[in-house]
């Protein structure tokens, strides 16, 4: 999964000059012609016949046509955004990497041309074969000998993730196709090469990227991701005229099966489209996204209370139960549990998707399975738990206070309810970081399972069950579990085999799990785009989604830092505090040690107009070479601290008066947009700095002074190296403004509702400035690019996502709402361990 070192600084399009190389070798090992006649030259000829023949037959003519269309594709390679994925200005020699770059083109042609030279040797197609076949086998040969050699010396990999899991049928024909395509692929073009020369071969493809990418950038024109408005209009000019002439110069009548004269009159076309559909895409939006962001947000909201909100009696509640999951009765003493959410004044009594999506796989596994698995987690570090029997609540009482201090809080909160739940004993991951990450084919298929009805043969056996009713069967098995042979061993994943188990974790089909994303130099819109607008989040909750973002695992460092926990790729019932969605721990609400209900009363408009995040350097668990360069919180701190002059931002700017603005999208520089905005972005230290990765992190980035931020108008909160922000809560409940990007979930992640009750902010930080432009405004910050700015604050929107946001978590997410959701959670965990669990329900008596 980790990219190679120096990804971030390579120069784009430096291989769109290996047709020069190529050409510049036939320039220089050309031979005239020699005269095959002693006849006088006609004296008659005009001069642009004889200027027409040289510019065809000249090598000089092939060699410029090949510089010009191979300077088009490097402006059109150019062209595309960049991510945030940085270069370091301490670590990182570009002017090497650019250097290497170089050297491997070279090599490259030098490789392409004593290929020629061999192949060419053979007299027959067949000798070529057998040739090519040979210098392909030493090739594998030399691969696999160095690989090996590698892997002698290199760390092993200290678990047995079992890597074969999860790779099925699909894998195998995805291999063998490509396999198939490659081979044919490089046969054709060795034969080719064979009866022309390595220039066609090779500029072909130069010519065909260079066009599709010129041709893309003007369809990108108007949104975030274009460059320069020119560009493309000189890259596409280029490569027509360049490749126009080297197919003259080269005496190429087709291109495949494509005459010559038709491949002219299609890049004429092309130029005067482009031309004409410029202007189009390049006009000015009416009306800000964020505008509709919010206002789309607020009719959501709407919906989701209603949603959430049905049922206000047992009756409605049972019935909106039964029609939401499955089909099914809701648990046993489901009437104590209603009136336990009454009593508690819980808003959300109908919407608990959450607890069915963590608990579903479990129907499809027996009973039995479930129990072994417990007992293979009681076995394991920094695991707790908590045993309910006969009403009464206790744990394991673990050494570690701070654990002892999270299961105490737990049987508190349990305690208030325990006398209404079955015998149980639960398994709670103490450790910050989710453990089970079980193969999408497996989860899959026992969700499906277990969503199926099981219907009874004898329906008068369906347990009416009541307050009065005897306690549900919990059978203790002392079998062997089968769980621990599946399950890890050692504690350290590195971060590639931690990618490739999430991947196993994504349906196939799947971007994550089509293959590693290796591109960390270029933003990936096709990873952004299924939920956004334009730079906005628009769908939060997909956004959590990693399978269709494979660049994520090279922007966080959470995938980045090796995995310092065991990590099972069996479903074992382990409830966790939080989560990404690759992992299937059961979430169950946890107050984490040193997390403080204190709630700052500083009123909006006391609160300075600043952006603000600051992290504790001591939460950097470990610092490798990635997670320095795409670390979330390095990438940031680089991004608005660190900009070069060379790196700049695409921001939403607004032209006009407040009744008739109109917006369009411009590239600035970095550092330029950062100084018009009001941004505080720091490391800070509690402990003294005498470790390598911190004294590192100094130097690069630097510290400030610790800071309150709920003095702040805006308070960003980006995850830890292994969990959710630690004071999301805190912030939430203030009178500051939430500014969210997390990849995790929690019990309540499900309840909180993007530019409601937060503003959002995509991992990658490409919308970040056009977000926080919109609520901060540029109108009194000074020109951007030599336009003055008009776009004034959205306070009063910022204002109302404040108010909503403290309102909705004073009704939600109480300590009360904890108590309720574990009351609900439990029971559905009590019904589902149950050696009767199919006959299990609760149904109320008929109406008379």
């Amino acid at each position: 999964m980790a990219p190679g070192r120096g990804w971030e600084i390579r120069s784009r399009g430096v291989d769109a000059f290996l047709p020069v190389l190529l050409a510049f070798y036939e320039f220089m090992s050309h031979k005239p012609a020699p005269v095959e006649s002693d006849e006088p030259e006609d004296m008659w000829g005009s001069f642009w016949e004889d200027f027409k023949a040289w510019v065809v037959t000249s090598p000089i003519t092939l060699l410029l046509s090949t510089v010009l269309f191979s300077l088009g594709t490097y402006f059109a390679v150019d062209l595309g955004a960049r991510s945030t994925y940085f270069c370091s200005t301490l670590l990182d020699r570009r002017s090497v990497v650019v250097l290497l770059q170089c050297l491997g083109t070279l090599i490259d042609a030098t490789t392409i041309i004593m290929l020629w030279r061999v192949l060419s040797w053979a007299r027959t197609t067949k000798a070529r074969l057998r040739t090519l076949c040979g210098i392909t086998l030493i090739s594998s040969a030399i691969v696999c000998l160095v690989w090996l050699a590698t892997g002698l010396f290199q760390r092993g990999e200290p678990i047995d993730h079992q890597p074969s899991r999860g790779l099925n049928a699909l894998y195998f024909f995805d291999i063998l196709g490509t396999g198939l395509v490659l081979g044919s692929f490089f046969t054709s073009t060795a034969l080719w090469i064979c009866e022309s020369s390595p220039m066609a071969p090779i500029a072909i493809p130069t010519f065909v990227i260079g066009v599709y990418l010129s041709i893309q950038s003007i369809l990108l024109l108007g949104t975030y991701q274009q460059g320069p408005a020119y560009q493309p209009f000189v890259s596409l000019s280029f490569i027509s005229v360049g490749f126009t002439l080297f197919m003259y110069a080269n005496n190429m009548r087709s291109i495949i099966v494509v005459g010559r004269p038709f491949v002219v009159l299609i890049l004429i076309v092309v130029l005067i489209a482009s031309t004409v559909y410029a202007p189009f895409r390049i006009g000015p939006m009416d009306r800000h996204p964020v505008d509709d962001l919010v206002y789309k947000g607020r009719v959501n909201a709407d919906r989701w209370l209603r949603h959430a909100t049905v049922s206000t009696t047992l009756r409605s509640a049972v019935r909106e139960y039964r029609d939401r999951y499955h089909g099914r009765n809701p648990p046993p003493n489901f009437d104590k549990w209603f009136s336990f959410a009454q009593q508690r004044k819980s808003v959300i009594i109908d919407k608990f998707d959450q607890i069915d999506k963590d608990i579903l796989p479990f129907w499809g596994m027996h009973q039995q399975k479930i129990r072994s698995g417990l007992d293979f987690l009681k076995s394991l570090p920094d695991i707790g738990v908590i045993t309910v029997a006969d009403g009464k609540v206790y744990h394991n009482q673990p050494s570690d206070p701070s654990q002892k201090q999270v299961l105490d809080d737990v049987v508190s909160m349990i305690s208030s309810f325990s006398e209404h739940l079955p015998a149980m004993s639960v398994a709670i991951n103490l450790n910050k970081r989710p453990r089970i990450l079980v193969p999408w084919d497996d989860v899959y298929r026992m969700a499906l399972s277990g969503s199926k009805p099981k219907f009874n043969i004898f329906p008068n056996r369906l347990h009416r069950r009541q307050a009065g009713d005897p306690k549900l069967s919990h059978g203790n098995s002392n079998g062997a579990s089968t769980t621990a042979e599946m399950s890890t061993s050692q504690p350290i994943v590195s971060a590639q085999n931690f990618y490739h188990l999430q991947a196993f974790a994504c349906p196939p089909g799947s971007p994550t799990r089509a293959g590693i994303h290796w591109n960390v130099r270029d933003f990936c819109a096709a990873c952004a785009n299924p939920h956004s607008q334009g730079q906005f989040v628009q769908d939060w909750q997909k956004s959590l989604d990693p399978c269709h973002q494979p660049d994520l695992f090279n922007l966080h460092d959470f995938h980045l830092d090796p995995y310092g926990y065991e990590i099972h790729q069996t479903l074992l019932p382990l409830f966790s505090g939080s989560k990404t969605d690759s992992f299937n721990d059961i979430l169950i609400p946890l107050v984490r040690p040193n997390s403080t209900d204190r709630v700052d009363s500083t009123a909006f408009a006391d609160k300075f107009n600043r952006a603000f995040w600051q992290g504790d350097v001591a939460d950097v668990r470990s610092l490798t070479s990635q997670s320095l360069h795409g670390g979330h919180r390095q990438r940031l701190l680089h991004l608005v601290n660190n900009a070069t002059s060379a790196e700049s931002i695409s921001i939403l700017m607004g032209t006009g008066n407040d009744k008739k603005m109109k917006f369009h999208y411009e590239d600035i520089q970095a550092r330029t947009v950062n100084s018009h905005l009001p941004l505080s972005f720091s490391f800070t230290t509690s402990e003294p700095c005498d470790t390598v990765d911190c004294q590192l992190i100094q130097r690069e980035f630097g510290f400030q002074e610790r800071s309150t931020p709920t003095d702040k108008l805006f308070v960003l909160l980006l995850d830890n190296s292994d969990g959710p922000p630690p004071d999301l809560l805190p912030v939430l409940r203030s009178y500051s403004v939430p500014v969210l990007s997390s990849i995790f979930r929690e019990w309540y992640t499900e309840r909180m509702l993007p530019w409601v009750h937060f503003i959002p902010i995509d991992v990658r930080y490409h919308g970040l400035h056009s977000t926080l432009s919109y609520f901060i405004g540029l109108k009194y910050n000074g020109p951007l690019n030599g336009k003055s700015q008009t776009m004034d604050s959205r306070k009063e929107d910022a204002r109302w996502i404040a108010e909503e946001g403290r309102k909705w978590a004073d009704k939600t997410m109480r300590r009360e709402d904890m108590e309720v959701y574990l009351f609900r959670l439990l029971l559905e965990w009590g019904r589902v361990i149950d050696d009767n669990r199919d006959n299990l329900g609760f149904v109320l008596e008929e109406k008379p």
